[in-house]
């Protein structure tokens, strides 16, 4: 963990038992081998634990052999404090069945006092599992046939696989995995994508159309006639009311979390229109990466999410990650940190 004001790191903390790939620390990650960590490990989610602000990192790893047994790959779930970078807990989880090959955790999801993760084998989405925020954490379900693919507070949605080999899209309880409801896949349904810390979750299908679904209940609150297309994406900032759904070939719209639509910006190079890509977003400002000059310099721009409004229409560098603090530009060469201007 880093202390983003001076750069230096605050403290370390190693898993127990030994992590399946092999990297450097964070800040000598180059933006290649970030872009290939972030497929198999997700980054650290902030939570709170007994009230505290704290971090959750999910390493896979080899877990230790227990007995007469042998070591297995499985994931070791870490928790430490976001002030100080003390170390909160660690877990080490278990999964069903011998896993052949690599694991990876490509989607934590914090919860109401519970953090579920969807884990792959060699890149496949496999199952999930949840655990406990409590001092004394520990594991609540597990699920192999359940491919959670986001969620929100008490519950979370994904595909669940069903006796014949079909496909059921299903939302859970996030506290000990129950369904709580269940649909046939919608024809042509190929997968959802998550929509972080929102209450709605993105459904593709083979049309270019797609639509946005409440997580707790299943019904769809955006409908394919909208505009919603599968090429865009749509994100959301920590802490933001606006969820952004946006693509340089079909522009932009932005949805409250019931759904209703607040703007569109369509497609296009004129001062009104969508012509680049979200990269990072903090509460309701999202970060563009808009159409390169003619030199090749891409230009940036700020987008406020609750108007569509361009707030800052020369933003320099573009950064991969951002909060209240600091933002983080991945490099081929390292991590740079661009603190916030007060």
């Amino acid at each position: 963990m880093y202390n983003l004001a001076t750069g230096k790191a605050v403290t370390t903390i190693k898993t127990q038992n030994t992590p399946t790939y092999d990297l450097p620390a964070p800040r000598d990650l180059s933006k290649k081998q970030a872009e290939m960590v972030r497929s198999r490990v997700s980054f650290p989610v902030p939570v709170r634990i007994g009230g505290v602000p704290a971090v959750v990192a999910v390493v896979p790893v080899q877990l230790a052999k227990q007995g007469s047994g042998s070591a297995q790959a499985g994931f070791e779930v870490i928790a430490a404090r976001a002030d100080n970078g003390k170390l909160i807990w660690r877990l080490p989880v278990d999964i069903y069945g011998d896993p052949a090959g690599k694991l990876g955790a490509i989607l934590v999801e914090p919860g109401d006092g519970v953090v579920t993760v969807a884990w792959t084998e060699d890149g496949y989405v496999t199952g999930s599992f949840a655990v406990s925020l409590d001092k004394e954490p520990r594991m609540l379900w597990q699920r192999a046939g359940f491919w959670m693919i986001g969620g929100f507070g008490d519950a979370v949605v994904g595909f669940r696989e069903e006796p014949d080999e079909e496909y059921s899209m299903a939302g859970v309880a996030a506290a000990d995995g129950r369904d709580l409801w269940a649909k046939g896949v919608p024809a042509g349904v190929t997968w959802a994508v998550k929509s972080n810390d929102t209450a709605l979750a993105k459904l593709d299908d083979d049309s270019e159309q797609a639509q946005l679904i409440e997580i707790a209940t299943g019904d769809s609150v955006v409908s394919k006639r909208a505009g919603l297309t599968k090429r865009m994406s749509c994100t959301h900032g920590e802490g933001g009311t606006v969820l952004l759904c946006a693509s340089k070939q079909d522009g932009a719209l932005a949805v409250d979390k019931t759904g209703k639509i607040l703007w569109r910006r369509a497609a296009g190079d004129r001062p009104d229109g969508w012509n680049g890509t979200v990269e990072a977003e903090f509460k309701d400002l999202f970060y563009v990466k808009g159409k390169a000059d003619k030199v090749g310099k891409a230009g940036a721009f700020v987008v406020d999410g609750r108007t569509g409004r361009t707030v800052s229409a020369d933003a320099g560098i573009v950064p991969d990650r951002v909060n209240a603090y600091a933002a983080l530009v991945y490099t081929d060469t390292g991590t740079e940190v661009h603190l916030a201007k007060r």
